[in-house]
């Protein structure tokens, strides 16, 4: 089983106007609501791509049940170990899309400190839950947690018990975790720079410092280049995807559906070059999306075929 984990999942407020003016009365155009939490939104491009998974992580209050509520009406199984406690609420982002500019801005909340009661208690549910092959998706940072290294916990009790990590996480939660051996990671490259410790400035250089990551037994390393695409180490080989050029509304979760459709492929034992167009694809009908969840099937298949896939060594 595949299963997703979301520390900090939130409703997303999608507020849409024509553009923004600073100091000013801005008119909403409409707003939508949909879920956030790059766990949860990897779950959905997953039931999407048709491999299921489990979403667990923490939910809190009323807005943890209307989050637990909109998975389920996508279609996703969820196991959030829920909590009603005072003052304790699931976050809410809010996103505004310029339709003029076409220019996203996200403000996000913090959302609440959860203790290590109860990351204790996920850690517990997770180390139950785990059968050898199973895989483990940590998404997104856990400024969030009292338990700095939660990361690190859960990427031994994978390894522990035979199953694979998928990692997307920034910073020094996706550094801490690198000695658990995570199948897979997917940086971007300002985290690339982070574990190298310098800045990476062409092709030659991000190889370099893929391969100085050789150590902690990593198969895939997919770096993510905002536009210009995202160079791929798949053992010792590499690839370059090139952007897809679209009419892009919503670039939020973007990278979750990158990823998803990463998870997918590889599940389903397609070959890699195929597996990286469609997710090459999946991240463009993404950015087509007014949401930041899910993507038009039907245009992920016309985008596939412009997906243009290069093995560079």
């Amino acid at each position: 089983m595949i299963y997703t984990l979301t520390l900090n999942p939130a409703i997303d407020k999608v507020l849409f106007l024509a553009e923004l003016q600073p100091s000013k009365t801005n008119r909403l155009s409409r707003t939508i609501e949909t879920i956030g939490g790059k766990g949860t939104h990897v779950s959905i491009g997953l039931k999407l791509l048709g491999v299921p998974s489990v979403a667990l992580g923490v939910t809190l209050g009323e807005n943890g049940k209307k989050i637990q509520r909109m998975l389920a009406n996508w279609g996703v199984e969820s196991r959030f170990l829920h909590y009603d406690i005072e003052q304790m609420e699931s976050r809410t982002n809010y996103e505004i899309v310029e339709l003029n500019t076409r220019l996203c801005t996200m403000l996000t909340e913090q959302g609440p400190m959860l203790p290590a009661m109860m990351t204790d208690d996920l850690i517990a549910q997770i180390t139950s839950l785990l059968v050898p092959r199973d895989v483990l998706v940590l998404t997104g940072d856990a400024s969030n947690v009292e338990d700095k290294v939660i990361y690190s916990k859960l990427g031994e009790v994978a390894k522990k018990k035979g199953a694979q990590i998928y990692l997307d996480a920034s910073g020094a939660y996706l550094k801490e975790a690198l000695p658990a051996s995570p199948f897979l990671i997917k940086p971007n490259l300002e985290e690339l720079c982070f574990l190298a410790g310098h800045e990476l400035h062409n092709e030659a250089e991000i190889i370099k410092a893929m391969q100085a990551l050789d150590q902690f037994g990593i198969q895939i390393i997919a770096m993510t280049w905002s536009g210009n695409g995202a160079i791929v180490k798949n053992g010792a080989d590499y690839y370059r995807i090139n952007p897809i050029k679209v009419d892009a509304i919503n670039e939020g979760g973007c990278g979750d559906a990158f990823l998803a459709a990463l998870i997918a492929g590889i599940a389903q034992n397609e070959a890699f070059i195929e597996i990286l167009k469609t997710a090459s694809a999946v991240a463009s009908a993404t950015a087509e999306s007014e949401i930041t969840a899910g993507f038009d099937q039907t245009r992920v298949e016309v985008l596939r075929n412009q997906a243009v896939v290069t093995k560079i060594l």
